[in-house]
């Protein structure tokens, strides 16, 4: 079986899926360029096996960096994605490229 990269871009559902897995959070939102940073606006869904997942609507071409923020007091970037740039701060941002 073949692994998906993540972000896993589904080219045919013209959407990108977005997964964390975290067992004592309640409640992560997905925050990035793509959306001015928002904190709050895309929530991601608990699923039984503790993975947290969203699906958002494809993005145009280009670059974006994102991370998780995890109960309204922590970012983290996503670790399932091996591609990331330092943060400006102290840490790192994911890069999503589509």
């Amino acid at each position: 079986m073949k692994m998906h990269e993540y972000p896993y871009v589904n080219k045919r559902k013209k959407t990108i899926r977005f997964m964390i897995h975290h067992s004592c959070a309640d409640h992560i939102a997905l925050s990035g360029s793509f959306n001015h940073w928002a904190p709050d606006e895309l929530l991601l869904i608990h699923d039984k096996q503790d993975e947290w997942i969203i699906e958002i609507p494809m993005l145009p071409h280009g670059k974006y960096h994102y991370k998780f923020y995890i109960d309204d007091r922590m970012w983290m970037e996503d670790v399932e994605n091996r591609h990331r740039e330092p943060d400006g701060v102290s840490g790192w941002n994911s890069v999503l490229i589509v």
